[in-house]
């Protein structure tokens, strides 16, 4: 068993010297990307043993850089996320792409304008959201459906 692995690992960042690492926050996150998984089988899957997995679980260990790896890898989540709480589970930027954002914008707005009505701040927040993160998943939507969209949402 390396020493990361032992009983004494410390957990915190002022006792790793690790800053961002969340040792008190890693036991919840890992549980929650385990689900309703057994832990033995989530184990299997990262290539770890089930004891040391427990160990993790429980709070008393914490995982080397590879096994943290593989255990992001597994359950596709950030690495980031995982390790210290910060970002998103998913790894997504939280940044926003202007660019897209604002050929969102410009198409709800022609929409609305072509359409000749008017739709609530939050609606219209809620359609630009959407349609925002649809093109940030490399999803195209063409004028047509934009169209379509704009008026079922300002109905």
């Amino acid at each position: 068993m390396s020493a990361v692995e032992t009983s004494k690992t410390p957990l915190n960042t002022e006792e790793t010297g690790y800053p961002g690492w969340d040792g008190a926050g890693f036991p919840q996150r890992l549980a929650e990307i385990k689900g309703g998984m057994s832990t033995l089988g989530f184990a299997q899957k990262c290539g770890i043993s089930e004891s040391i997995f427990r160990k993790y679980l429980a709070g008393t260990s914490v995982p080397g850089a590879d096994k943290l790896v593989e255990i992001s890898q597994t359950a596709q989540v950030s690495l980031r996320w995982l390790a210290t709480g910060e970002g998103r589970r998913d790894g997504v930027e939280d940044r926003l792409d202007l660019a897209v954002l604002g050929s969102v914008i410009a198409g709800v707005e022609a929409g609305l304008e072509e359409i000749g009505g008017s739709m609530a701040p939050e609606k219209k927040a809620e359609l630009i959201g959407l349609l925002y993160e649809m093109a940030c998943n490399g999803e195209s939507i063409s004028e047509k459906p934009m169209l379509r969209l704009v008026r079922l949402a300002s109905r």
